[in-house]
């Protein structure tokens, strides 16, 4: 089963997967990036109230033992600072909502693209490249 992870913001996004590197074992990270939730739970970006489901389906078909992290980027003011930590961090180099990834890797979706079973299936699926 895929060990799910929730957070909130950059620095809590960038402690966790540096934990989990560190502790991970080699199995593969995978990480949705998505717009803020208010307080009603509804996202100011359509795309990835659209995407969500489709990953979410999609999780079954990621490695055993595989660490899945949902991560919310904050508000839409926020995100659309050109000096956003999401946009500026060169591991990241983010520039759309939704982002799905596999960690240092490049298999990366983003945008109406998340919204897509195949293609991310195609993410889940994809064999992990022995080092």
């Amino acid at each position: 089963m895929v060990i799910q992870h929730n957070v909130k913001g950059y620095e809590a996004f960038t402690k966790l997967v540096e934990e989990l590197e560190s502790n991970a074992d080699g199995q593969p990270i995978h990480v949705l990036f998505s717009g803020g939730k208010d307080e009603t739970g509804a996202s100011w970006c359509p795309y990835c109230v659209k995407a969500e489901p489709v990953v979410h389906d999609a999780l079954p078909k990621a490695p055993e033992k595989s660490h899945f992290i949902h991560v919310d980027v904050g508000e839409r003011a926020y995100w659309k600072d050109p000096n956003c930590p999401f946009r500026t961090d060169p591991r990241l180099k983010m520039v759309w909502v939704p982002t799905l990834m596999r960690w240092k890797t490049p298999l990366r979706i983003d945008s109406e693209n998340v919204t897509k079973k195949n293609l991310v299936d195609m993410i889940f699926d994809e064999p992990i490249e022995q080092k």
